[in-house]
């Protein structure tokens, strides 16, 4: 099955380098995350307010070191920029110009952080993987809600525009349940990495 799936890839685009880590992905994200949620570093109209760098209160180092208290500022700064997160205005305040990591502006000529969407992917394998092979007979799956059904090709982007609205509000309370419940991860402690996810996927139809 899986050589099937390689073998119908016509072409696989050449990825564009990152110096974005894993760890350093999921920071970003959690500062995303923050920043959208925490009335402190919100505007008046309840949306995520521009923030100086230093300074004046609130300012992207303040975030920062709610979220990240032992990274550094300036390179989180300039990790959010390569992926497309954040902008500097004009003023010189930052500016959060996507709402996740992973769905970042794409811009032309931008890095993607190869290493924070594979472990997305990965996460969702390990979902098939537990659901097809090592689950109980009796329990639940770690994956289940899905749907799937041929339609139109014009209205694949109706179904994406869906899936991003609604999507993001379902990935939002996730994201609110997790973040009451985290704990700084060790080796040792009985920690484990969880999440869920929504997703679009569009494959042809054979004949």
């Amino acid at each position: 099955m899986g050589k099937q799936a390689i073998d119908e890839i016509a072409q696989i685009a050449d990825s564009q380098p990152s110096r974005v880590t894993a760890r350093q992905g999921l920071m970003c994200c959690d500062i995303v995350l923050t920043w959208r949620r925490d009335c402190k570093f919100l505007n008046s109209t309840g949306l995520p307010a521009q923030l100086p760098m230093q300074g004046t209160s609130p300012s992207f180092m303040q975030l920062v070191a709610k979220v990240a208290p032992s990274a550094n500022a300036n390179v989180l700064l300039a990790t959010m920029q390569e992926l497309g997160v954040i902008r500097l205005t004009e003023d010189r305040k930052v500016e959060l110009i996507s709402e996740s990591v992973v769905a970042c502006s794409g811009r032309e000529g931008s890095s993607v952080a190869s290493e924070c969407v594979l472990e997305h992917i990965c996460g969702f394998l390990g979902s098939v993987e537990f659901n097809v092979f090592d689950k109980p007979s009796r329990a639940k799956g770690r994956f289940e809600r899905a749907c799937y059904a041929s339609v139109p090709r014009d209205l694949v982007p109706v179904l994406q525009q869906l899936v991003s609205a609604r999507g993001q509000d379902f990935v939002d309370v996730i994201d609110e349940w997790l973040a009451r419940r985290a704990v700084e991860s060790r080796v040792k402690d009985g920690t484990v990495l969880v999440g869920a996810g929504a997703y679009v996927f569009v494959r042809e139809n054979i004949v």
